[in-house]
């Protein structure tokens, strides 16, 4: 059953609020939202800047379609989100004429792009800074920005220059990936949140744009496989329409959709559509964490989410059934004791078949675990798989290597690397936990 209603939108000023969130697409990547009694405008191309700019050049940026609304008549607007510097997301022809508009309005963008983002017409005292990892309550709606790989993970000394935003607030999660392609750790990071509609790049990548400075996204087939990864109830895919060498066909795209099998509602963004997604209610997030014998690493992950996330369900289990019913590892009790975590209650158990259905995300520590958690996996098993590891480091696939014979000092660098995936693993399921109470 679909979570994703439309109906017309004759104008997208008109975009009225609800329950949830309601959606209207700009164009390329840009979204006007009306969720937790706010109207957000995100990544918003509405001006023929880059026309005008890459005028007589091999790709000369001009529009295939106008404007779906001039900036200035945009109105009510809280917020204006950009993700990152490329002008079709922070768009100094849009900008100026938006925030006058909107005297109360502010500005969401990456801390990495901060002189940018004032260069493009963002007063100083309106803007607000964020970067991968870090939340910015916007009053009715909380902002957590996810890492974003625009063709590369790229930093500068103040943070990611490419971000993506989770938008939760009425009841509702969505995601907005910025502009990315697949690359390890993503769907960790937004597995916690269980998303009620991704909104994805569709528009590919290509050899010949790169040659040419145009930097690619998701394909479609990607966008599809990253909204499943993620447990998305919806997806929208974007960023298509606007330069023509640059873009998705939207008849090749639905029939390239309709060879695909997929677990998320898929639809291809429409101008001139409301879309609306409702609250549904659902229980705190559960999770399982596993490695191969559950007395060393899982139990240091089970303690620890336990303790950070009260009235979550939390458990740890093992792939073989060498330790069944037995303490987890000596070391392993000592070195969590020493940092105020208690794991001697727990009691190694395997992994069984009714976990696919029973937790919302089954993490594994390495390769080995992986391998045996997919190979378990029945068909219809709803529970999200990745790495624990990945909650630590965006773009690596960290594994967290079996302290068990190793000395001391090993047990202690496991613990102190599980502690930092799983501080912001609970974060996370935090964020959805908010999400949940509104829900009630």
């Amino acid at each position: 059953m679909t979570i994703l209603e439309t109906r017309p939108l004759a104008n997208v000023d008109a975009l009225e609020p609800g329950d949830g969130a309601t959606l209207a697409w700009l164009g390329q990547a840009g979204f006007l939202i009306s969720q937790g009694g706010l109207r957000i405008v995100i990544d918003a191309y509405l001006s023929d800047f880059l026309a005008e700019k890459y005028r007589g050049t091999r790709f000369p940026h001009t529009r295939m379609a106008p404007p779906v609304i001039t900036p200035g008549a945009l109105t009510d607007i809280d917020w204006l989100l950009c993700t990152h510097g490329h002008t079709d997301h922070m768009d100094p022809g849009t900008i100026p004429d938006l925030l006058a508009a909107n005297p109360a309005a502010r500005v969401l963008a990456p801390r990495a792009e901060r002189a940018r983002a004032i260069e493009r017409g963002v007063p100083e005292d309106r803007l607000v800074l964020i970067d991968a990892g870090e939340a910015v309550d916007l009053g009715g709606v909380l902002v957590t920005a996810t890492p974003a790989a625009h063709e590369d993970l790229r930093r500068s000394e103040d943070g990611y220059l490419f971000l993506g935003y989770v938008l939760t607030g009425g009841g509702v999660t969505l995601w907005h990936s910025g502009d990315t392609i697949p690359f390890p750790g993503l769907a960790e990071w937004l597995m916690p949140f269980r998303v009620d509609l991704a909104l994805l790049p569709v528009n590919g990548r290509d050899a010949e744009r790169a040659k040419n400075g145009v930097p690619g996204n998701l394909t479609l087939e990607e966008a599809v496989a990253l909204a499943d990864a993620i447990g998305a109830s919806a997806m929208l895919g974007h960023h298509f329409g606007l330069f023509d060498f640059n873009t998705l066909d939207p008849i090749d795209g639905a029939r390239r959709l309709s060879a695909l099998a997929r677990q998320a509602d898929v639809r291809i963004a429409e101008v001139g559509m409301a879309y609306r997604v409702a609250p549904v209610g659902r229980p705190p997030l559960s999770v399982l964490v596993v490695c191969r014998g559950n007395i060393c690493r899982s139990p240091t992950a089970d303690g620890l989410l336990r303790a950070a996330l009260p009235g979550h369900r939390i458990d740890s289990a093992a792939i073989m059934d060498w330790n069944v019913g037995k303490p987890p590892h000596g070391e392993t009790i000592a070195v969590a004791a020493a940092r105020g975590i208690r794991l001697d209650t727990l009691v190694a158990r395997q992994i069984r078949e009714t976990d696919f259905e029973e937790f919302d995300l089954i993490l594994g520590m390495d390769d080995h675990n992986m391998a045996a958690i997919h190979a378990l996996r029945p068909a219809k098993g709803r529970a999200r798989i990745g790495r624990l590891g990945a909650f630590s480091a965006p773009g690596a696939e960290t594994s967290i290597i079996d302290p068990w014979g190793e000395s001391r000092a090993t047990f202690e660098a496991v613990f102190d690397q599980i502690k930092t995936a799983c501080d912001r693993l609970a974060q996370f399921a935090r964020t959805d936990g908010t999400i949940n109470r509104e829900r009630k």
